[in-house]
């Protein structure tokens, strides 16, 4: 027993054992296989980290080498500073200086406390201040370099320099300032004068409007001069108390506004005089004038130094080019007085050339208004002209067609009223014939042979046959001549009341014939939906023109559709040709009258001249032009209506008449 448990332990040990033996054999491969992708990652990353480290190493190298150029240059650029004559600052784009080098001219700027830290313009003079705002402002806009030249008044005689600024990144500014030679100076001077010059004399030769040149003027002006103030007055000498106002200004921001001033002659005694007189005023120190109350009035504006200069053109017009100083003594140069005077001389021309150019404008103007007027009135008479005609075409047909209508009207009364006492007189003596026959029979030879001569039988059975179609002959004959007076109307004048209906059938029955089929042509379908019309106040013969020439036009439109068609498709496969006419009368007593077809329509630009006078899209001959114009005029103008057509090509055409159930008066 007790073998037996120790040969079952000793079998188990060693299943135990081979377990562990595999389980070993599994984890040490495990463990090689990590330990060799450990070691891949750490030879992949130790590769990218020398990588990595060498690109650093040439970075800093660079760097390195980099800023010692950088050092090197800025020594350099140092030193070049410290060799020129120059003025150097380094500012922000608020003034603030960052870095500045005073240069050989720092004294005579007396500049001797500047340090970094504080605003450049705290150590300029007022006028170079407003100048340096300006162009510090102008910089920062347009990113761009700005430069000026400006003079400092000293002791010793003047002394002329130029400033540039230059704009940096990060919102940094250079500003370098040296002195220019008095012949520079006024070279430059003379450039941007006649540079002035030319600018004006090209827009005055481009352009005459004169607000443009004058308001071009006055600011070219003060930044050539530098100034303060340019403002150019008009002197208003149609008024009671003549008066100098001020329409055009240039002027520094801190300023204020001139523009609304109007100031009196008698305020600024000595100044308007010499104005009218043609007289230049030159004020270099307005403490100096003798003059009190043009001190005052000078002082008021701030001015310390004032320039005016008239301007008088050839039309009598006065005006002045007046420019201030607001900044202490400013001596005005004579090169600069002509300058003005030539930019005034300019502008007198301008004047008069843009007063001459109105005028020829507003006289071409007038030229063709009249023109234009001529050639309405013109239309006008051949358009009345046209309708003259028309008018005594259908007063002559329709006294032509009265008079007709009353000659047939007399006969044909005379046969409808005897025919039926014919038909009468015909069935006695018929019905006389039978008696004889009933009771004379057989008759004589002779009898009998005239009986079958005249085929007695058939006489007996045609002969009212032939009679009944005599008085529908002379019923139709009547209707026909109702038509004819109804239409015509001459026996009616003014404005009655119609029967809209009865006109449109009347138009019906006399275009019956151009309704029927044709070779060709199948026949149209009239389609009539009428409303419940009462009698309408109008001018009967001219409102029944107007349906003639519409359902005309229609008909036309229909058989130009037909001829257009592309054949040989059978015309039993074409759209039947129709006319559909419709009344109403609406809710705000309007009578309206629609007449459409389905023919071919029209374009847009047709639609658009449709009642242009002469206006036609019908060949020489078949058309003058005048029918819808003539129709147009009667419902509008005579009847206070409206005529419209709707129509698109290959959608038909629908004119719409809409004219008032009563009358305004009795007679337009």
């Amino acid at each position: 027993m007790f073998t037996e448990k120790l040969q079952d332990a000793i079998a188990e040990t060693l299943v135990f054992e081979e377990e562990i033996q595999q389980n070993a054999t599994i984890l040490q491969y495990q463990a090689y296989k990590a330990n060799s992708e450990s070691e891949i990652r750490v030879e992949t990353c130790t590769t990218e980290l020398t990588n990595t480290l060498k690109r650093l190493q040439t970075e800093i190298a660079e760097h390195q080498q980099t800023k010692q150029q950088l050092h090197q240059k800025t020594l350099e650029f140092e030193a070049v500073l410290q060799m020129l004559p120059h003025l150097y600052f380094r500012i922000d784009t608020d003034g603030k200086i960052l870095d500045y080098k005073p240069g050989k001219i720092q004294s005579i700027h007396q500049l001797e406390g500047v340090v970094a830290g504080k605003k450049i313009l705290e150590f300029l003079p007022p006028n170079i201040r407003i100048k340096f705002q300006q162009s510090i402002n102008k910089v920062v806009e347009t990113k761009t370099l700005v430069s000026f030249q400006y003079t400092l008044l000293l002791s010793e005689g003047n002394r002329n320099f130029e400033a540039r600024l230059f704009p940096l990144q990060e919102r940094q500014i250079i500003v370098i300032v040296r002195e220019i030679s008095h012949s520079e100076a006024k070279f430059r001077a003379i450039a941007q004068r006649e540079a002035l010059l030319n600018r004006l004399s090209s827009q005055i030769r481009a352009s005459l409007d004169l607000n443009c040149i004058l308001e071009t003027a006055v600011q070219e002006i003060r930044n050539l001069f530098e100034i303060d103030r340019c403002v150019f007055f008009w002197y208003r000498q149609n008024t009671d108390s003549p008066q100098w106002e001020s329409v055009y200004e240039a002027k520094s921001s801190i300023l204020p506004c001139l523009l609304t001033d109007q100031v009196v002659s008698d305020e600024i005694e000595l100044i308007a005089a010499k104005t009218l007189n043609k007289e230049i005023i030159r004020i270099d120190d307005v403490e100096t004038v003798s003059d009190s109350m043009t001190q005052q009035f000078l002082s008021d504006f701030g001015f310390t130094a004032f320039i005016s200069l008239p301007v008088h053109t050839q039309s009598g017009e006065i005006g002045a080019f007046s420019c201030g100083y607001c900044n202490g003594f400013r001596p005005w140069l004579d090169d600069e007085v002509e300058l003005l005077q030539a930019v005034t001389d300019q502008i007198a021309i301008a004047i008069d050339q843009a007063k001459l150019y109105t005028q020829s404008r507003l006289t071409a103007q007038t030229a063709q208004d009249k023109a234009n007027q001529l050639e309405a009135t013109l239309l006008q008479l051949q358009q009345t002209q046209a309708q003259l005609i028309q008018t005594e075409k259908m007063s002559s047909l329709g006294q032509l067609v009265a008079g007709i209508a009353h000659e047939i009207n007399n006969p044909v009364n005379f046969i409808y009223g005897n025919i039926n006492h014919a038909s009468q007189y015909v069935r006695d003596l018929l019905s006389l014939l039978e008696l004889y026959q009933q009771h004379y029979c057989p008759p004589v030879p002779e009898i009998h042979q005239h009986i079958y001569a005249i085929d007695l039988d058939f006489l007996r059975q045609d002969l009212p046959k032939i009679l009944d179609s005599m008085n529908i002959g002379a019923k139709r004959i009547q209707q026909i001549v109702l038509s004819l007076r109804t239409f015509s109307r001459v026996d009616e004048d003014g404005m009655k009341p119609m029967d809209i209906h009865e006109g449109i059938d009347s138009s019906l029955l006399l275009l019956q014939n151009r309704l029927k089929a044709k070779p060709g042509q199948p026949e149209i379908q009239v389609i009539q939906e009428y409303g419940n019309l009462p009698r309408v106040v109008c001018h009967a013969g001219q409102i029944n023109q107007v349906f003639m020439n519409l359902l005309t036009n229609a008909i036309d439109a229909l058989e130009e559709g037909v001829g257009n068609a592309s054949f040989p498709t059978p015309h039993s496969q074409l759209p039947t040709p129709y006319i559909r006419i419709r009344t109403e009368l609406t809710a705000d007593q309007q009578v309206i009258i629609r007449i459409a077809d389905n023919g071919p329509g029209m374009t847009e630009k047709v639609r658009q001249h449709l009642f242009d006078p002469f206006f036609t899209t019908k060949p020489v001959g078949k058309g003058t032009g005048m029918g819808l114009s003539i129709s147009y005029q009667i419902v509008v103008n005579k009847h206070g209506g409206q005529l419209q057509c709707f129509s698109a090509p290959g959608e038909g055409a629908e004119f719409v008449i809409t004219i008032p159930l009563q009358q305004q008066s009795s007679e337009q």
